[in-house]
């Protein structure tokens, strides 16, 4: 059985011989397959005889911009990782890059902790895509996007899919890729090569749910087939069930699905004989099954059961610098499905449209969206008025900014940090109070961006922009 690999190949690009031994070395002691290039037309050569795991990218180059490579690697390969090397004070040369989907930023100088870091935080997002193209394996669909929050789930998905037998929780609003990520799963794991079977509990009333989940005997009810049938936990045998929207499975339901993960073996509708089974069970939800065990519509045993290893996927609005990533990759997709061979990209207006969007339908109304501009689109480039955001053509719904009052207690965003911080501010503009959450981040974070945006809760571009917006960027310059 195929294993998942941590080794990486790793491209360095740098026209400075000193930074690609540098980076070479360190990547090399790490167990990683390095290529090296010192100009954009051997990265090219490079990228084009086989595509790397990971990149790290000088933008300054001596024959063209290393931007115009970020753009063409992100757009050709979605999931390579791309970290970019950058000299002293190129804020705006950063923002860009890591709105373009840049990974992370090396700051010159830098160390070899530092490179180590950077890299080992690629693994297992690599992982997972990886192990979707080796033979024999079942492909396990990209989970696209260079965000911290889907890194985390993909490290999530990497650990668990190292234990066959877990059971696994996804949590997180529709349309979020609940059951891209269950697939994931099975295919990054020793299950690949078995069957992945979903159903989704709200579609079937509880008895014909039952019949589809344990199967039946024959004679089990009118209508049952003379020669019985199984169940889709039989089916699933060696592999991976996903149960879509268990929130909706009725209680008397839930009592024998808690019999199933405890016995390991189910027994079919009228019958008698129970039949061992080595599935590993995912169920998925957008309902909080806290809420509904409190209201006594959910076994808190079962509750607790399927608990073992929850993985919340994040919406699209916190997903920052996800948006472009994907519409590029399902437009070339979807261009590519339906023939529009001449359909290039998208006008800067639409993809401002995009990134002003709230998505409440997350990331399946981004592919809805995409969809629908290839067969309106009559030009090389998608236009403002060929998009239908929030139900009209070429509108978007932009949030209100939450107000803020002086000496609030506001609460960090970060998923690192739950501690309360007090803010005494002079007024109630709502720069004031920003720029004084800014700075008391960056203070926090010992002038370390990454640490500062994590605490934030936002991207490092977007901190970039706030560092740069209130002139606090001179104070953070230094330090990675």
């Amino acid at each position: 059985m195929a294993k998942a690999r941590s080794v990486l190949d790793v491209l360095v690009i740098d026209d400075d011989p000193g930074v690609r031994d540098a980076v070479s070395a360190t990547l090399a002691r790490q167990g990683h397959a390095v290529r090296l290039a010192g100009s954009l037309a051997q990265a090219r050569r490079e990228c084009e005889h086989a595509a790397p795991d990971a990149v790290f990218l000088d933008l300054r180059l001596p024959d063209g911009d290393g931007m115009d490579l970020l753009a063409e690697v992100r757009q050709r390969t979605p999931h390579v990782e791309v970290i970019v090397i950058t000299g002293f004070g190129d804020v705006d040369l950063a923002v860009r890059a890591l709105r373009l989907g840049a990974k992370d930023l090396l700051e010159k100088p830098f160390t070899n902790e530092q490179i180590a870091a950077a890299v080992q935080d690629m693994v297992g997002l690599a992982t997972v895509v990886r192990r979707a193209d080796e033979p024999g394996v079942a492909r396990a669909p990209q989970l696209i996007g260079a965000s911290a929050a889907l890194v985390g789930v993909c490290r999530e998905i990497q650990l668990v899919a190292r234990t066959p037998a877990t059971t696994v929780l996804l949590l997180g609003e529709s349309g979020t890729g609940k059951e891209l990520a269950a697939r994931a799963i099975h295919g990054s794991s020793d299950r690949a090569r078995g069957p992945f079977v979903a159903i989704n509990c709200a579609a079937l009333t509880e008895t014909l749910l039952e019949a589809e989940l344990f199967g039946y005997d024959k004679g089990a009810f009118t209508g049952a087939s003379s020669d019985g049938k199984p169940g889709l936990f039989e089916t699933a045998d060696g592999g991976t069930i996903l149960l879509d929207e268990i929130g909706e499975m009725d209680l008397g339901l839930q009592a024998k699905l808690l019999r199933v993960l405890q016995e390991r073996a189910v027994k079919r509708v009228g019958g008698l004989k129970e039949r061992p089974i080595d599935v590993r069970v995912v169920a998925s939800t957008h309902r909080d099954l806290a809420t509904l065990v409190d209201a006594g519509r959910f076994r808190e045993d079962l509750y607790y059961r399927l608990t073992v290893m929850p993985i919340t996927m994040p919406p699209l609005r916190e997903r920052a610098g996800d948006v472009d990533l994907l519409a590029h990759y399902y437009l070339k997709t979807i261009a590519s499905e339906l023939g529009r061979t001449g359909l290039t990209g998208f006008d800067p207006t639409v993809l401002e449209r995009f990134r002003a969007h709230p998505w409440p339908g997350n990331v399946r109304e981004l592919r809805n969206v995409v969809e629908r501009a290839v067969i309106v689109t009559r030009g090389p480039t998608v236009q403002l008025e060929d998009l239908a955001l929030g139900g009209r053509p070429g509108t978007a719904r932009t949030p209100a900014p939450t107000a803020v009052r002086p000496g609030a207690t506001m609460s960090s965003a970060s998923s690192t940090s739950s501690a309360a911080v007090v803010l005494e501010l002079p007024d109630m503009r709502l720069e004031t109070a920003e720029r004084a959450l800014v700075t008391r981040a960056m203070d926090a974070a010992r002038g370390q961006k990454t640490r500062a945006a994590e605490l934030l809760g936002i991207n490092r571009a977007t901190l970039y922009n706030k560092l740069k917006l209130y002139g606090l960027a001179a104070e953070g310059e230094a330090q990675a």
